[in-house]
C-alpha cells in the first residue's frame, strides 16, 4: 500500500491502481459551518493543530517525532496511524502477529501476509509493502509502540489493565505516548458538477437580430434568403415569379424619421441619416397613438408592418459600406423573425461583422460567454498566466506580506470586482473585442478602442458580470487567465450579483397534478428537500430536486398567466433585513434587498431588484384567477425574523405568486460576462422579447462599485484569517455550536465598515497552483453515456469507500428508468414537423405528406416523428446489463424488466436478421 502526495506519481501509477484506500483529506472552512448554522465536528490531527498543542518544526523522520512525544507531547499526525478505525481485537491480533513472526533488518519491519493482517493495516492506513510473501514496514517504531511492543518486538505491555474506553485510547495505553484522533469526521462526497465554459448562444444562434422569416431557411442565413425564390421556383404563384430574386417579406417595426418625417424600419434613416422613432398605431382602424391602447377600439398598440425587401441588394450594399466582397462570408445568420414590442431591427452590418469573427449575438444584442462561478481571494503571476509589470500597472505592486511584487511567485489579495476568465473565455473574448473594433471603424467611423491581437490584451479591460434571471450587472476588470473551464472571482464580485430568496411564512400555491394546495413556502422546501440528493452551491446554499413533482403559477413579461413545474428548491442564510412591501389592496410580502421583483413598463413586465422598487410603482398580482395591476403602497425594511430564508426555482418564466404578489425567483451558480464596451454599444431594451422571459438576463442596471455591507450575508461569513485557534479546534471535539467560538474568529463580517472590508484578507492553507487539478471533469471528457456509467462503476469497484452496487442502483432508481419512462410516454405524446416547411402536427396527416399551402400549392414534405425509438431505448440495454452484473434490489429489477416489456409491446421485438452461408466468409 503507497501513500501518493503528487501529481506526478499518481499519473505514473494510474495503471497499476487495484484499489484506492483512501481518497484524502478535505479543507472544510470554518466560515461554512457557521453560515449554515451547524455544529462543529472532529477533525482529523493536523500539523497546524500539532503545533498548537506545542509543537515548533514539523518533524524530518520518525525518530524526531517519536522525541517529541516521549518528551510529553503530541505525536506528530504523519506518524500517528488510525487507531479508532481498527477494534481493541483487531490491536491485539495484529500485536500477537508482529511479536511472532516479525522480524527487523536494514530498518524494516517484516512479517508474514495474510489477508486478515493486510486488511488491517489497510485500515490503519501505514504503508507498507508486500515482498516475497512478506508485509515490510519501513516507518514501524511508533507502530510497534502502539501494539505494546519493544524495539526488539517484544511484549512490554499487554494492555491487560487499559480502561476500555476505545482503541485510540487503548493504543496511547499500550505505548504512553499522547496521540489524537486522525481520522477525525468522515464525510462522504459525490462527483462534483462539470466545468462549464461556453459562449452563450440562442437556438439556433444568430450572428445578427435581422428578420429573414420563412426564407432564411432552416439556419435562417442571409445565403438563403437571397436565393429563396430559386429554391421555390416548383411551388411559387405567378406574381412570385415576376418579383426580384432575393426579394422576401418580413414583419418589422414601423419608424418615423425625426429629420425628414420618412417611415421606414431602420433605427437611422437612410435618407438623412437622422434618428428613428416608433410609431404605435391600432391594429384595427389603424389610427396613430399616443397611448398604450386604442380608445376607440380597446385594443393594444403596436408597433409593426410587413414590407417586401430586397435581402439581396441590402445585402451586397451593407457588405460594399464594409468594404468586404459580396461572397468573403460563407454564412450569416440572422432570426426567423423579431418580437420585442417595438420589433426593433439590428443593422445587418453588425451580423455581418459578426460572422467574420465567428460570435454570435443573444436576445439583448450582446456577446456573452457562461462560466461557472468558483470564489478566489489570492492569485500568484504566474498561475494566472500574466507578467509581474502588467499586474503592477493594474495596481498590484505589493504581495499578501507587504513586500514589493517583483516575481511570479509572490501572493497577491484579489480586488474585489477584478477576475480570471478560462482560456476558451479570453479566446471568444478576443474576437468579441475585434468585432466591436471593427464595428467602431466601418459603421460608425470612429478609432478602434480595445487594439487586442493576443490575451494578454485583454488584461485590465473592462466586462460585465450577470447571473440568470436577474436584471443587474455588476462591473468587473479582467487581472488573469485559468486554463480550468470556470470564471474565478473574488466571493464579494459573486454574492453581489444575486438573491432572491422569501421570508418562511410566504404563502405560495402548489399543485401536485391533482389539486393545489395553499402553505409557507418554508414547509414546502423543507418538505420537498431531497436530502438523500442534497447540493451545496459556491456560496454555501443548499439546494436539490424537489423529492415530489410540483407545479406552481407564474407569469411571462406579456402578463399571461401559465403553470410551470418546479425544479428546485433552496434555503439560504437570512440577511439581517429584510424589505416588505404593501400594495393598495392590502397585498403583502417579505423579500431580500437582491431579490428580483416584477414592475409594469408600457405593457410589459420587467424585474428590477427589491431595493429599487419604489412606492407607486406598478406591480402583477393574481386575483380572481387573473394577473390584475396593483401598486406599492408601503416600503419598509424589517429585520429578518429568522436565520433562513427560502426559494425555489420555476421553469421557463422564473416567476412565482408569492403571497398574491407575482415576482422572480432564485437562480443558479453559471454567470456569464460581456465586454462593457459591448453592451454600452450593443444593448437595447428594444431587442428585448416581449414574450415569456424577455426581460431576464438584461443588464437593465450597472452596478460600478461593490458594498460589502449590502451584499449577501453568505459572502460576510468568509473566514480570512491565516490560522485557527486551538479553542477552535478543542471546541469541534465536543461538537460545540459555530457560534460559540465566532468572537475567536478573523471573519470579513468583523471588519464592515472598517478600511479591513475590502483588504489584508489571508488564508489557512497555501496552493501551488489553482489550475493544478483537473481542468475538465471526465464526465465532459467521456462522450457517449455508456463510457460515462462504465467509468463511473469501475472507479465505484476501486474506491473502499464506495459500494458499488448502491451506484448501480442510484444510477438506475435517478437517471436511466425515469429517462426510459419519461421518453416513452413522450413518444406516446409526439407532434410530427414537415422536414421542408418545419410545420409541426399534432397528429399525422391521413396523406402522409405536409398539407400546409405555400405559394400556388401544397408543400407536400416528408413528415417525420419528433421522438423516434432509438431515443427511447437508449439506456434499456444498459439498465438491463446493470441489473445482471450487480446486486440491486429486486424492486429495482422489476421495475427495468416492466419497462422493458412496455417497450417491446409498443415497438415489438426487434428483427433478427436472416444471415447466409457467404455472411461468414
Amino acid at each position: 500500500m503507497l501513500r501518493v502526495d503528487d501529481v506526478e506519481t499518481a499519473n505514473l501509477l494510474i495503471p497499476r491502481i487495484e484499489k484506492i484506500i483512501d481518497v484524502g483529506e478535505i479543507l472544510i472552512s470554518y466560515g461554512d459551518f457557521l453560515e449554515n448554522n451547524h455544529p462543529l465536528v472532529p477533525v482529523g490531527y493536523c500539523d497546524e493543530w500539532w503545533r498548537l498543542d506545542g509543537g515548533t518544526k514539523t518533524p524530518e523522520n520518525e525518530e524526531e517525532a517519536l522525541i517529541f512525544a516521549h518528551g510529553g507531547g503530541y505525536l506528530h499526525p504523519s506518524y500517528t496511524w488510525f487507531w479508532d478505525d481498527i477494534t481493541i481485537d483487531q490491536i491485539r491480533a495484529l500485536s500477537e502477529v508482529v511479536s511472532k513472526t516479525g522480524n527487523i533488518a536494514d530498518g524494516v519491519l517484516s512479517f508474514p501476509n495474510d489477508k486478515t493482517t493486510k486488511a488491517t493495516l489497510e485500515e490503519l492506513l501505514i504503508p507498507h509493502k508486500v515482498r516475497e510473501g512478506q508485509i515490510q514496514i519501513r516507518n514501524y517504531r511508533a507502530f510497534i509502540a502502539c501494539l505494546g511492543l519493544d524495539e526488539n518486538l517484544h511484549r512490554r505491555n499487554t494492555g491487560n489493565d487499559a480502561p476500555i474506553s476505545g482503541s485510540l485510547a487503548f493504543a496511547v495505553h499500550l505505548s504512553g505516548l499522547l496521540m489524537r484522533s486522525r481520522s477525525g469526521t468522515r464525510i462522504g462526497g459525490r462527483m462534483g458538477r462539470p466545468g462549464k465554459s461556453k459562449p452563450r448562444k440562442m437556438n439556433p444562434p444568430p450572428h445578427g437580430l435581422f428578420p429573414l422569416g420563412e426564407s432564411g431557411g432552416s439556419r435562417r442565413s442571409f445565403q438563403s434568403a437571397s436565393n429563396h425564390l430559386e429554391d421555390a421556383d416548383a411551388t411559387a404563384t405567378e406574381i412570385d415569379f415576376q418579383k426580384e430574386g432575393g426579394v422576401i417579406d418580413i414583419e418589422v417595426g414601423r419608424r418615423r424619421c425625426t429629420g425628414c418625417n420618412e417611415i421606414t424600419y431602420l433605427n437611422r434613416c437612410a435618407a438623412c441619416g437622422a434618428h428613428t422613432i416608433p410609431i404605435n398605431t391600432c391594429p384595427k382602424c389603424g389610427h396613430e397613438l399616443t397611448t398604450e391602447r386604442c380608445p376607440n377600439c380597446n385594443v393594444p398598440a403596436t408597433c409593426s408592418q410587413r414590407i417586401s425587401l430586397n435581402v439581396k441588394g441590402e445585402y451586397a450594399k451593407a457588405m460594399e459600406r464594409l468594404g468586404l466582397r459580396p461572397d468573403s462570408i460563407a454564412l450569416v445568420k440572422g432570426v426567423k423573425g423579431v418580437i420585442s414590442r417595438e420589433r426593433t431591427v439590428e443593422a445587418m452590418e453588425k451580423g455581418i461583422l459578426r460572422a467574420v469573427q465567428d460570435i454570435f449575438v443573444f436576445k439583448d444584442g450582446t456577446t456573452r460567454f457562461d462560466m461557472i462561478d468558483l470564489p478566489l481571494t489570492h492569485i500568484r503571476p504566474d498561475e494566472v498566466k500574466v507578467s509581474v509589470e502588467k499586474l503592477r500597472s493594474l495596481g498590484y505592486v505589493k504581495d499578501t506580506f507587504g513586500y514589493d511584487l517583483q516575481n511570479g511567485k509572490q501572493v497577491l489579495e484579489l480586488r474585489p470586482q477584478d477576475l480570471l476568465i478560462s482560456d476558451s473565455c479570453a479566446d471568444y473574448m478576443i474576437k468579441v473585442a475585434q468585432f466591436i473594433d471593427d464595428l467602431l471603424t466601418k459603421l460608425y467611423g470612429l478609432p478602434p478602442f480595445y487594439k487586442v491581437k493576443s490575451r494578454d490584451d485583454l488584461i485590465g479591460h473592462l466586462v460585465i458580470g450577470l447571473a440568470p434571471h436577474t436584471s443587474a450587472g455588476v462591473l468587473a476588470r479582467i487581472v488573469g487567465f485559468t486554463s480550468a473551464n470556470v470564471g474565478y472571482a473574488h466571493p464579494f464580485f459573486h454574492a453581489a450579483k444575486r438573491r432572491n430568496c422569501f421570508y418562511g411564512d410566504t404563502l405560495i400555491e402548489v399543485s401536485d397534478g391533482r389539486q393545489w394546495k395553499t402553505m409557507p413556502i418554508r414547509t414546502f422546501v423543507l418538505e420537498n428537500f431531497d436530502i438523500s440528493r442534497p447540493e451545496l452551491d459556491r456560496l454555501g446554499t443548499y439546494y436539490s430536486d424537489p423529492a415530489h413533482p410540483g407545479f406552481t403559477r407564474s407569469v411571462d413579461t406579456g402578463g399571461v398567466l401559465h403553470i410551470r413545474k418546479i425544479t428546485s428548491v433552496s434555503i439560504h442564510r437570512a440577511p439581517k433585513t429584510l424589505i416588505r412591501f404593501v400594495t393598495g389592496r392590502g397585498r403583502e410580502v417579505t423579500v431580500t434587498p437582491e431579490h428580483a421583483m416584477l414592475i409594469w413598463d408600457t405593457g410589459y413586465l420587467r424585474k428590477c431588484m427589491a431595493m429599487e422598487l419604489k412606492v407607486g410603482d406598478a406591480v402583477p398580482v393574481f386575483e380572481g384567477m387573473c394577473v390584475i395591476t396593483d401598486r406599492i403602497a408601503t416600503v419598509d425594511l424589517v429585520p429578518a425574523p429568522e436565520d433562513r430564508v427560502y426559494c425555489l426555482t420555476v421553469s421557463d418564466d422564473h416567476t412565482v405568486v408569492a403571497n398574491g404578489i407575482f415576482t422572480g425567483q432564485c437562480d443558479g451558480d453559471e454567470d456569464c460576462i460581456m465586454l462593457l464596451l459591448d453592451g454600452l454599444l450593443n444593448f437595447s431594451r428594444s431587442f428585448l422579447p416581449q414574450t415569456r422571459g424577455g426581460s431576464m438576463d438584461a443588464p437593465l442596471v450597472l452596478t460600478s462599485r461593490i458594498d460589502p455591507a449590502e451584499i449577501d450575508k453568505e459572502a460576510l461569513n468568509v473566514d480570512v484569517g491565516s490560522s485557527y485557534p486551538l479553542e477552535m479546534y478543542e471546541a469541534a471535539l465536543t461538537y460545540a455550536k459555530a457560534k460559540d467560538v465566532e468572537p475567536l474568529i478573523d471573519r470579513v463580517e468583523r471588519r464592515i465598515g472598517t478600511p479591513a472590508q475590502l483588504e489584508g484578507f489571508h488564508y489557512t492553507h497555501d496552493t501551488s497552483d489553482i489550475s493544478a487539478g483537473p481542468l475538465e471533469s471526465m464526465y465532459t471528457q467521456l462522450k457517449s453515456m455508456t463510457e460515462k456509467l462504465e467509468a463511473e462503476l469501475v472507479l465505484a469497484e476501486k474506491i473502499r469507500a464506495v459500494d458499488e452496487d448502491d451506484v448501480a442502483e442510484r444510477v438506475l432508481n435517478t437517471h436511466f428508468i425515469r429517462d426510459l419512462m419519461g421518453n416513452l410516454s413522450a413518444f406516446s405524446k409526439q407532434k410530427f414537423r414537415c422536414t421542408k416547411c418545419n410545420t409541426s402536427y399534432r397528429r399525422m396527416p391521413l396523406a402522409g405528406k405536409c398539407t400546409k399551402f405555400k405559394g400556388k400549392g401544397i408543400c407536400n414534405g416528408n413528415i417525420i416523428p419528433t421522438v423516434h425509438e432509438g431515443s427511447v431505448k437508449k439506456y434499456l440495454e444498459m439498465s438491463k446489463n446493470i441489473c445482471r452484473k450487480y446486486k440491486v434490489s429486486e424492486y429495482t429489477k422489476q421495475r427495468v424488466e416492466v419497462l422493458d416489456l412496455a417497450i417491446n409491446s409498443t415497438f415489438g421485438e426487434e428483427k433478427q436478421q436472416q444471415l447466409g452461408l457467404a455472411d461468414f466468409m
